[in-house]
């Protein structure tokens, strides 16, 4: 990934939303992706995180370069639940299909509790 001049600027290019300006005041904030994944972005004086907790990914920016953060899953099995409904989802949506209200509803909640959990 070439190197943005600003965070936004790059959470646009990695994930394709735009964000508003974040201040610089090291708190975490989250934004939507898709029904699949929310992101993050952590905004220091020159420094900053972003990534997405569901898929693993976190992103160190300064305006010199940005760097993947390796990121790994541990195994839980109060989430093995959680997992299952949003790999059924994520292959419902890959195949095109739509979801449901109620599903919907219930993607949603799984990804709630999966980022509350990893």
């Amino acid at each position: 990934m070439s190197t943005p001049s600003t965070v936004e600027q790059a959470i646009k290019i990695r994930y394709g939303v735009r964000i508003p300006v974040t201040p610089c005041d090291l708190k975490l904030r989250k934004f939507k992706i898709d029904e699949l994944f929310n992101g993050f972005v952590l905004k220091g004086d020159g420094i900053a995180l972003f990534g997405t907790i569901i898929g693993g990914e976190t992103w160190f920016f300064s305006k010199n370069s940005i760097e993947w953060i390796e990121c790994e899953h541990k195994a839980n099995k109060e989430l093995r639940f959680e997992w299952l409904v949003w790999e059924a989802a994520r292959a419902m949506i890959e195949k095109g299909d739509r979801l449901g209200r109620d599903d919907g509803e219930r993607l949603a909640l799984a990804v709630q509790r999966l980022e509350a959990g990893l």
